[in-house]
């Protein structure tokens, strides 16, 4: 539980989600052809692969995804002059949009709960902001300027092991470490964005433990599409 700031009365707080790990599409695969399923790891690969494919090309044409698991729709942002004006890359942004899915939904309801007290030197982040396009939570853009905010942020800079990390679906196991930071708060981090490939990212924060005894992390919950 953390206190809720936007709340008028100064006792009502808040549950953050505390997942013990990180779960990456190998751990899925893993899952997948553990024993008695009767799947080879290629041959999981493979279908994940051409899943993935085809709802891509859906949505690269356009059209709203639906399945089970996931709802996935691509939506245009920016203003239009008129009704004879076009897209202008420079003034209109394409977002792939997801949320949960029947079956996701109705883990809502199945879901058992535990009450963990953990640390307040975890590092909690809220909110993600790309400078450049002035998005929330949304969008990254390679080597501009991203702010993160939230709570116990402050790490050692020379330190390699701490700062902030950028991890994707595609290299689950492989980290891109920021580099340049112009600000480092407790409840706010200013940094230069990395060179990085097109795709989905995580972002997480690493720091140490005040007693140095133990690297923690927090991971920003939303995922960003650079």
């Amino acid at each position: 539980m953390v206190e809720n700031k936007m709340a008028g009365n100064a006792h009502r707080c808040v549950a953050l989600i505390s997942g013990s790990k990180v779960k990456n599409i190998d751990d899925v695969i893993d899952s997948m052809v553990a024993e008695g399923t009767g799947l080879t790891r290629p041959q999981a690969l493979a279908y994940f692969e051409k899943l993935t494919q085809t709802i891509e090309s859906f949505v690269k044409e356009g059209h709203t995804v639906i399945t089970p698991l996931v709802r996935v729709q691509p939506s245009i942002t920016g203003i239009f002059t008129d009704t004879d004006d076009s897209f202008d890359s420079s003034r209109h942004h394409i977002h792939i949009r997801s949320n949960s899915g029947l079956r996701l939904r109705a883990l809502e309801t199945d879901i058992k709960l535990k009450k963990i007290v953990t640390t307040r030197e975890m590092p909690i982040l809220r909110t993600f902001k790309d400078i450049v396009s002035g998005e929330k939570n949304l969008i990254i853009t390679g080597k501009g300027v991203g702010v993160i905010t939230g709570k116990a942020l402050k790490f050692d800079l020379s330190d390699e092991k701490q700062g902030i990390f950028f991890t994707t679906s595609g290299h689950p196991r492989q980290s891109i470490r920021a580099q340049v930071y112009s600000l480092i708060k407790n409840t706010e981090v200013h940094f230069i964005i990395p060179e990085l490939q097109q795709g989905d990212y995580s972002i997480i924060i690493k720091k140490l433990s005040r007693y140095k005894t133990r690297l923690l992390e927090g991971m920003l919950p939303y995922t960003l599409r650079m």
